[in-house]
């Protein structure tokens, strides 16, 4: 899934003040919100319109709304949640463009009138939701400047950069990554915030960098990023730095420029993010092994075997697939680069759905804004499907979950699972 969609998806930091619904009802002024019934929730569910993509990427998925429904039936057959049973409303959305997106906003938000809203959304989708329309969001993480604007409360399982980093820095440090070498920290204009992050995690862990280097070149001149590349390499190999922090999409672009550009600089490469030296590893242009000696990275993301495998999650596939025999789920740990992608769906709602029913249930029977703040506050060691454990409270939106370890592994040309943090 995160490979499928990588270019559709987006994330950072937390919220730190929510604003409540008003009241529905007349004399109502503190009891649920919007959507919210004594004996119903309504909750909207966005979801990639594949329809709309599907002559610019060949991809499947799974069914999105049978996966939701099948989850959303089983909580209601046992009664719902505090009494209350969901009632989903389904929003396609062509993740081309912003006009798609916007229907489906205004559609859940105006028409609709839904409680909540769980799937998927992009950066720019989410401001429609938590700060036009006072809607939580269940499936993004908002930026800091985006999270000081939210009149509503969001949630994500994937672990922001604010959590992530000072974590990973801090494991490195300990793997004796740093020990006795001249550390540098690359990075492009784009990902600044996450530099910024990086720098001060560094020097916590009193670790001194010999120099920051920005490529401020649009990523859409790609000749001429490289070339920047190539001039900061230089740099840093005249200063002797032997451990190159590459922040974000220099996670990528930095590697891939030293192979490109043929330099002979092979400092060791430590990626802030998983998924940006994995796109390197995974470029069809191919890689090369001694620039990833040692490559060491780390994410949110577990490795199919350890999500797939899990006792959980394999329980909430057998329920998606109970509603539909006839769909085939494949299998992500034996996947190939050709097979179809349907466990996407399932994965999906199993962790979202497994969120949103443990938030509500803390909220208590007085459902609002304020009370599924305070009740997902109040969860300081959830598990959710997929493994690992979950800390809402004190801002951590994102749930400062799992940290995964990866390493470049030579002799099965991969980034291997190391460690897990947390």
């Amino acid at each position: 899934m995160r490979k499928a969609f990588a270019a559709l998806a987006a994330l950072t930091t937390s919220l730190t003040a929510f604003v409540a619904l008003t009241a529905t009802g007349a004399g109502a002024a503190a009891s649920s919100g919007q959507g919210v019934t004594p004996g119903t929730i309504k909750v909207g569910v966005t979801y990639v319109d594949i329809n709309a993509i599907k002559n610019l990427i060949n991809v499947d998925p799974g069914d999105y709304k049978t996966a939701y429904t099948a989850l959303f039936n089983q909580i209601n057959a046992h009664g719902g949640i505090n009494g209350r049973k969901i009632v989903p409303v389904y929003a396609a959305v062509d993740p081309l463009g912003t006009a798609g997106a916007a229907t489906a906003c205004t559609q859940l938000t105006e028409d609709q009138k839904v409680f909540a809203v769980l799937g998927f959304f992009q950066q720019p989708d989410t401001a429609c939701y938590v700060t036009t329309h006072s809607v939580p969001i269940i499936g993004a993480s908002l930026t800091a400047a985006q999270s000081a604007q939210a009149k509503a409360p969001w949630y994500n399982n994937l672990i922001s950069d604010t959590d992530l980093v000072p974590k990973e820095m801090a494991v490195f440090k300990k793997e004796g990554v740093f020990s006795g070498k001249k550390v540098a920290v690359v990075g492009t204009n784009i990902d600044q915030p996450v530099v910024n992050l990086v720098n001060s995690a560094l020097k916590a862990q009193g670790v001194h960098v010999v120099q920051t280097a920005i490529n401020n070149v649009p990523d859409t001149d790609t000749a001429a990023q490289v070339q920047e590349y190539g001039t900061i390499a230089q740099k840093l190999q005249s200063l002797g730095a032997n451990v190159v922090v590459a922040v974000g999409n220099a996670g990528n672009g930095f590697p891939s420029a030293l192979q490109s550009t043929q330099s002979s600089y092979r400092p060791r490469i430590v990626a802030s993010d998983y998924t940006d030296l994995d796109a390197y590893v995974s470029n069809k242009a191919g890689y090369t092994q001694s620039i990833l000696k040692n490559a060491i990275t780390a994410g949110g993301n577990p490795p199919a075997s350890v999500w797939y495998n899990d006792p959980t999650m394999k329980k909430c596939f057998a329920t998606v697939h109970a509603a539909e025999p006839g769909a085939v789920i494949n299998n992500p740990v034996t996947a190939t680069s050709s097979t179809p992608v349907t466990w996407t769906a399932p994965e999906t709602a199993c962790v979202q759905v497994a969120m949103f029913a443990d938030f509500v249930k803390a909220a208590g029977k007085t459902l609002n804004n304020q009370t599924l703040a305070k009740g997902a506050g109040s969860l300081t060691h959830v598990s959710l499907p997929g493994g690992g454990t979950y800390n809402f409270s004190g801002g951590h939106n994102d749930g400062d979950g799992p940290v995964y370890i990866y390493q470049w592994s030579p002799t099965k040309n991969v980034l291997a699972l190391k460690t897990t943090v947390g």
